[in-house]
């Protein structure tokens, strides 16, 4: 039998924090679209909350701690989330 490779990712929790955070932001820029004004509105509010959620498991829990890498990638994905709804609604109004 042929030797499969595993490809590894450290801290693939990032990686969560990215998608989860991208999912985030998109449907509710999805479910806005129409209102042009609350664009900045959510993506604050995400990144905002994103920081909280951070900082509150350092405080409050032992098991869990806070992680400044963890906010860097939840706001990548909401840039991601920003970057992809953007390429979609300018997509749509060409067609």
């Amino acid at each position: 039998m042929p030797k499969t490779e595993v490809i590894s990712f450290g801290n693939s929790d990032k990686v969560y924090h990215l998608i989860a955070y991208f999912s985030l932001s998109i449907s509710w820029l999805f479910s806005f679209y129409k209102k042009k004004s609350i664009k900045l509105l959510i993506i604050i509010s995400c990144v905002i909350y994103g920081i909280i959620i951070e900082v509150l498991q350092s405080i409050l829990t032992e098991y869990r701690t806070g992680d400044y890498k963890d906010i860097l990638a939840n706001t990548l994905g909401i840039v991601l989330g920003l970057l992809i709804f953007n390429l979609i609604i300018k997509k749509i109004k060409l067609n």
